[in-house]
C-alpha cells in the first residue's frame, strides 16, 4: 500500500495514524453491566464470511460464559481477524445487530472503536482493500501457520481522513457499486451449474442417437453395426487366442493342435439395455463384449521406494486425465513384476473403483506407471469402439448412476471388475462413434470458453472491486465536500477541524461513537 503525502490529499482531509482515531480493543464491559444469564452474541472465527465481510452466523451465549477468554466488542465496533490465513482472506465485519449492545469472539480478532472522527464502515472498507491486507501479511509475526498482525502495526497503520458527511457518501457509493457486482458475481455464480447440465444434456442426446439423428440418417445404413460388431468380436477372439499361446510359450509347453482354442467362449450380453429405446442401426453390448481386457492393478503392490516407477491411486484420476501429482514410487524391478498383471497402453481406458466411483481417464503414448487395485483398466478391442466414445458414455449420468450403485451402500463402495465387465452401454458403427466424439468435443469446447470469459468476468468483478475503494481512499469517487461548499457558497468542516472538536469532547468527557 502506497504511503499518501499530506500534499496529495483532497481538500479537508487529513492523513492520520488509526491511534488518532480509534480505541484498539478497548477494555471489555465490567462484570455487573449486565446479569451473569443475559445473553449476548458470540462470534467464532467461521462465523465471518471472508467473501462478504459480514457476521453470518452468530451463536447466543451467557454473558457469564463468555466474558472471561474472549474479545469483547459492541455494536458499531469493526472487528478485524489478526491470524494467518484468516487475515489475508479478509475476514473483517461491522459488528452489528448484537444481543444487549455485547459481543465476543475469538482471541484472535483486533477490535477497533471509532472515537468520532471516523464511520465504522468506512474503517471497514478500508481495511478490506486487498492493499491494506497485503501490507498487513508483510508486518506479520510468529511462526509459520501461526503469525499474525502485531498490534503496533494496526495501531500505527496510516488512513486518509475526509470530514464526516463526505465519509457518508464514500461509503453510500461504496455500498452501491458493490451492489451492482454483487449482483453480476451472483449471476456469474450461477453459470457453472448451467454449464454441468449442459454438458450432462450433451452425453445425454449422445446416449440415445438424438445427437447425430439427421446426420445417421444421411450416412449409416442398419447392416454397418452388424459387420461393426462382429468384426470386434473376431478381434477379441484373436487377442485371446495371442494371450494364450504366450502363455503356452513363457511356461515351455506348446499344444500339439489346436483343440485348446475351443475354449473360448465369446461373452453374452444378459443385461436387459432398458434406459432408452436405441436406434435401429445401433447394439447394445456390454463392455467385456467390446473390450479384449478388463483387469484392475496389482493387488499386493511393493514396497514405495523414493524415485522409480510411478505409482497412481485413485487421486490420480483427474478431470478425465491422468495425472502424477503427489503420486508414490516403486522400483523398476518390482514394475517388471506388477505389470504381468497391468501393464498401461495407449487408449486404455481407466475407471476409479473407490472414491469418486467412476472418473476415467485415457492413457496416452508413452505413460509408464504402476496402477493401484483401486484402478481398473479396460483395453477395447483393436480397430473396435472408440475409447473417447466409450469414456463419454461412462460419463453420462445415467452411467454414472450405474457406477454408483452397483459400488454398493457400504462405508467403503467399491466397483468390482464383474460390474465393469457387466455394464452395458449403446454401440454406434465406428463412423458414428468418431461423429459422436468430433460433436461433443466442439460443444464442450464451447462450454470451456464459456467457463474461461466467466473465469475473466469473475477476475475483473473483483479487480472493479478494488479500483472502487482505490478511488474512494483517493477522493475521486464522490464529489468532496470543500467542491460543494464551494459551489453552494458555504463553509465545512474540514477532516482537521473535526479531528480538534473530537478531541476536545472527549476531554470534557462527551464521548461521540
Amino acid at each position: 500500500m502506497g504511503m499518501h503525502q499530506k500534499n496529495e490529499l483532497p481538500e479537508g482531509w487529513e492523513f492520520v495514524s488509526f491511534e488518532d482515531v480509534l480505541e484498539i480493543n478497548p477494555s471489555k464491559p465490567p462484570k455487573d453491566v449486565v446479569s451473569p444469564d443475559t445473553p449476548v452474541t458470540f462470534v467464532p472465527m467461521p462465523a465471518v464470511d471472508a467473501v462478504s465481510g459480514e457476521i453470518t452466523d452468530p451463536e447466543i451465549r451467557p454473558f457469564s460464559e463468555v466474558r472471561k477468554g474472549y474479545t469483547a466488542f459492541q455494536n458499531d465496533d469493526v472487528i478485524f481477524a489478526k491470524i494467518t490465513p484468516c487475515m489475508e482472506n479478509g475476514k473483517a465485519a461491522v459488528a452489528r445487530n448484537l444481543l444487549n449492545n455485547l459481543g465476543f469472539g475469538s482471541t484472535e480478532y483486533i477490535v477497533f472503536r471509532s472515537k468520532g472522527a471516523i464511520l465504522p464502515d468506512y474503517l471497514y472498507h478500508y481495511i478490506r482493500q486487498e492493499s491494506y491486507r497485503k501490507l498487513a501479511e508483510s508486518n506479520m509475526t510468529g511462526s509459520v501457520g501461526q503469525k499474525r498482525v502485531p498490534k503496533d502495526f494496526v495501531q500505527y497503520s496510516m488512513i486518509p481522513l475526509p470530514p464526516l458527511s463526505e465519509q457518508h457518501r464514500i461509503v453510500l457509493a461504496i455500498e452501491a457499486l458493490f451492489a451492482r457486482l454483487d449482483s453480476t458475481k451472483e449471476k456469474l455464480d450461477r453459470v457453472p451449474e448451467i454449464l454441468k447440465k449442459f454438458r450432462e444434456s450433451v452425453l445425454a442426446a449422445a446416449c440415445d442417437g438424438r445427437l447425430t439423428e439427421e446426420w445417421r440418417e444421411e450416412y449409416v445404413n442398419k447392416e454397418e453395426i452388424s459387420i461393426f460388431f462382429e468384426s470386434i468380436k473376431k478381434k477379441r477372439m484373436e487377442y485371446w487366442e495371442k494371450e494364450n499361446l504366450e502363455k503356452f510359450v513363457s511356461n515351455g509347453k506348446m499344444s500339439q493342435n489346436d483343440k485348446w482354442k475351443q475354449k473360448y467362449k465369446a461373452p453374452e450380453n444378459t443385461q436387459n439395455f432398458d434406459s432408452f429405446t436405441l436406434p435401429d442401426e445401433w447394439i447394445s453390448v456390454t463392455i467385456e463384449q467390446i473390450a479384449s481386457k478388463v483387469t484392475d492393478g496389482d493387488h499386493n503392490p511393493p514396497k514405495r521406494v523414493e524415485k522409480g516407477v510411478p505409482h497412481l491411486t485413485a487421486r490420480n484420476i483427474k478431470n478425465w486425465e491422468v495425472t502424477f501429482d503427489n503420486c508414490t514410487y516403486i522400483s523398476p524391478d518390482d514394475f517388471e513384476i506388477v505389470k504381468t498383471r497391468y501393464n498401461p497402453q495407449k487408449d486404455d481406458l481407466i475407471i476409479t473403483c473407490v472414491g469418486t466411483i467412476g472418473e476415467t481417464a485415457i492413457v496416452s503414448d508413452n505413460l509408464v506407471f504402476s496402477a493401484d487395485r483401486n484402478l481398473a483398466a479396460i483395453r477395447l478391442t483393436e480397430n473396435g469402439a472408440n475409447p473417447r466414445f466409450v469414456q463419454y458414455i461412462l460419463n453420462a449420468p445415467v452411467w454414472r448412476d450405474i457406477m454408483k450403485k452397483g459400488s454398493g451402500s457400504t462405508a467403503q463402495p467399491h466397483l468390482y471388475l464383474k460390474d465393469i465387465r457387466a455394464l452395458t452401454i449403446p454401440l454406434p458403427p465406428l463412423s458414428e462413434q468418431q461423429e459422436i466424439v468430433r460433436r461433443i468435443a466442439a460443444l464442450f469446447s464451447f462450454a470451456d470458453s464459456i467457463e474461461a470469459k466467466v473465469a475473466a468476468a469473475r477476475e475483473k468483478t473483483e479487480k472493479l472491486r478494488q479500483s472502487i475503494l482505490a478511488k474512494a481512499f483517493s477522493g475521486e469517487l464522490v464529489e468532496t465536500e470543500a467542491e460543494i461548499a464551494r459551489r453552494e457558497g458555504r463553509g465545512y468542516e474540514t477532516a482537521e477541524i473535526l479531528l480538534e472538536r473530537i478531541k476536545e469532547e472527549r476531554g470534557k468527557g462527551g464521548k461521540k461513537r
